[in-house]
């Protein structure tokens, strides 16, 4: 059964393809307000029918080793659906990369995840780790990006 940290390298090089589309947004900060991420619908198997039929219109949907990705560039937005023998399966995570106006660095995260509790809390704490190593690399992207533009 396929688990997060076996399949990890899609999951994390979307991630960072996350973070990276963020850090390109620059124009676009956030006003420093923290605002829980939100998923508007009432299953996992309704996200995905509704954001893979966005496919193309500003959503770009990526399938690798059985995870659907999703993502909305102009969101900031990432979709995470488990793929099927997952130990969460079905289980959806949705996360925004937010920048603060001082420079801070979040990744809010949301999710609905429809098997038993405790795979749907280790689903959870592995996407925390994950988010740790996003805003970790975008915090060193804006370190070198800031330390190259010194003379």
């Amino acid at each position: 059964m396929p688990n997060l940290k076996a399949n990890r390298t899609p999951v994390l090089a979307a991630c960072l393809a996350l973070g990276s589309a963020f850090a390109q947004q620059a124009s676009a900060p956030t006003d420093g307000v923290t605002r829980p991420a939100r998923i508007q619908f009432a299953s996992v198997a309704e996200a995905l029918a509704a954001l893979e039929g966005k496919d193309g219109n500003g959503t770009i949907v990526t399938h690798s080793d059985g995870w659907v990705i999703i993502n909305e560039p102009s969101a900031a937005a990432q979709w995470s659906f488990t793929p099927t023998g997952h130990y969460a399966y079905p289980a959806v995570v949705r996360r925004v990369v937010q920048r603060g106006s001082n420079g801070a660095v979040s990744v809010e995260t949301s999710s609905i995840c429809e098997a038993a509790q405790e795979p749907c809390a280790r689903l959870l704490a592995e996407f925390a780790a994950l988010n740790d190593r996003v805003t970790q690399a975008i915090k060193a992207r804006s370190r070198q990006g800031s330390s190259q533009a010194q003379p």
